[in-house]
């Protein structure tokens, strides 16, 4: 009768336990799917205030554009008109073609910052590997080396990947190493150093240069749009950075250094890689 009743109270016992891992179970999954709900909305509710920042930037880009074309435009109309005149040598001509040709590439590199802070990371997505990346953005800046300047390139994690937009991510490591060029240029020996690394679930891409670096003042807003210490610069190049690492998940940030300046790319490293 005892050994009866044990039995029936430890099937008893049973039954309780499996109603209660069925009810564990079934709480679970739907705390599963509440936390993925929940994330989606929270990274749907980032998206919409990355978009609305994007907005509000481009409505003050449109009226500051307005503004900044006026000056270059009108420069590049005042040369054209003195190419019709009499009695001008053709050295003064050539002189004169050379300022409208840098005048319009000043409005021409206006539009392409105005674009591509538009765009951001948007376009193709694909896997991207980080060494093609450095190679890329090297090849686009070796028509900025003026002799004296050296470029590096160093890969310390090969076969590294990300997964974006290769134009926009090329044109973002473009901006931080033509930047750092500027900034090396003041020194008797320049030096821009592009570097790929992992850290974590990260790839890194670090531009440094020996430059007089950046003062604390500055870097507080140096990623603003508009905001520029160069004069003639759009003050769109690291912001349009900015707008690429967000969209792509990631970021962009100024490190300490012991000599010169050094930013510093985060993107997503995709599995499967070093």
């Amino acid at each position: 009768m005892a050994a009866a009743l044990a039995e029936s109270n430890l099937t008893d016992a049973f039954q309780a336990f499996n109603t209660l891992s069925g009810a564990l179970e079934a709480s679970y999954r739907d705390l599963e799917t509440q936390v993925a709900r929940l994330n989606a909305e929270l990274a749907e509710a980032r998206l919409e205030r990355l978009r609305q920042e994007r907005l509000a930037t481009l409505g003050e880009m449109a009226a500051r554009l307005a503004h900044d074309v006026r000056t270059p435009l009108s420069a590049a109309l005042l040369y054209a008109s003195r190419l019709g005149l009499e009695g001008i040598s053709d050295d003064d001509r050539r002189e004169i073609a050379a300022r409208i040709v840098a005048r319009l590439k000043h409005l021409e590199g206006l539009v392409a910052d105005m674009l591509a802070f538009a765009r951001g990371g948007g376009g193709i997505l694909a896997r991207c590997d980080v060494s093609a990346l450095l190679e890329s953005a090297a090849q686009s800046l070796a028509s900025r080396l003026d002799g004296r300047a050296r470029l590096t390139i160093r890969t310390l994690a090969p076969g590294v990947a990300v997964f974006g937009n290769a134009e926009a991510l090329v044109g973002a490591i473009v901006n931080l190493a033509t930047n750092a060029l500027d900034a090396a240029a003041a020194t008797p020996d320049p030096l821009v150093v592009i570097e790929a690394s992992v850290a974590a679930g990260s790839a890194l891409i670090r531009v440094r240069d020996n430059g007089p670096g950046v003062p604390g003042a500055v870097r507080t807003r140096i990623f603003e749009p508009f905001y520029t210490t160069r004069p003639g610069g759009t003050g769109l190049g690291l912001a349009v950075v900015r707008a690429v690492a967000l969209a792509h998940g990631g970021s962009v940030r100024i490190e300490d250094c012991a000599e010169g300046a050094c930013f510093v790319l985060e993107l997503d490293r995709l599995e499967g890689g070093a």
